[in-house]
């Protein structure tokens, strides 16, 4: 008697572990399938163009912050890494020129990612840079403050 109680329980105890094990399976699944859609910013040629453009803090942890930046050159990346011996600094620059095609392209793309802190974006041929979603919760607000950046260099 003793022995089939024991049995039973087990039993029990195994299904509810397979239907959680299922459920968060099942749960992990939709997660993985849901598409997140970037619509493509319809820029308005007309619309005024703010020379003074906020330089753009793309990606900020305790070690690292990545800044998008309008200079005379056009927009510059820049790295600023605090761990001991890495590199700091200016990565790379998209000329006036390079800004119009990508605005003309519409070659900018943000995605969330599936991690918690950071997705990733994609300027031109400068791809699958982090930014922290503590910044941008939402991937077509960077999206736009991209655009308005690329803008400001473009003229």
């Amino acid at each position: 008697m003793w022995q089939v109680l024991m049995e039973t329980v087990d039993l029990l105890s195994k299904l509810a572990q397979t239907g959680i094990a299922g459920f968060g399976a099942w749960l992990a699944w939709q997660a993985f399938l849901k598409e997140d859609n970037q619509e493509s910013e319809v820029v308005d040629e007309n619309a005024p163009i703010d020379p003074n453009v906020e330089d753009i803090k793309l990606f900020e942890t305790t070690n690292q912050t990545t800044w998008l930046k309008k200079t005379v050159n056009g927009i510059e990346c820049h790295l600023d890494d605090r761990r001991p011996n890495k590199r700091s600094g200016h990565r790379w620059t998209l000329s006036p020129d390079m800004a119009r095609n990508i605005l003309q392209n519409g070659d900018i793309y943000v995605s969330p990612g599936i991690k918690i802190n950071s997705g990733l974006i994609s300027i031109g041929s400068h791809t699958s840079w982090l930014y922290s979603k503590r910044l941008f919760p939402k991937p077509e607000g960077l999206h736009h403050r991209v655009v308005e950046l690329l803008r400001a260099a473009a003229i």
